[in-house]
């Protein structure tokens, strides 16, 4: 198994949110450390995601796709409705 590289980084949380977190990583077995490096790359990764599908979608849009007034969009939506 190879060493991924790593650094260092520092922040301040409120005392609330360590407590939750130092519970959760209790529970799991595993350590704070291991609980935020997991936390923020799956937070990066979903921003990731989210700018690429922007991306794709201006693209979309620039090369004449097709848009929804607000109106349109209300409409569909209230079919969904109970």
């Amino acid at each position: 198994m190879q060493t991924q590289a790593t650094d260092v980084v520092s922040i301040r949380i409120p005392a609330k949110l360590k407590k939750r977190l130092t519970a959760i990583a209790k529970t799991m077995d595993r350590s704070q450390n291991w609980l935020i490096a997991n936390a923020l790359e799956d937070y990066v990764e979903l921003y990731d995601w989210q700018v690429e599908e922007i991306k794709k979608s201006v693209k979309k849009a620039d090369n004449g796709g097709k848009f929804y007034s607000s109106e349109e969009v209300n409409l569909w939506i209230e079919q969904f409705k109970v």
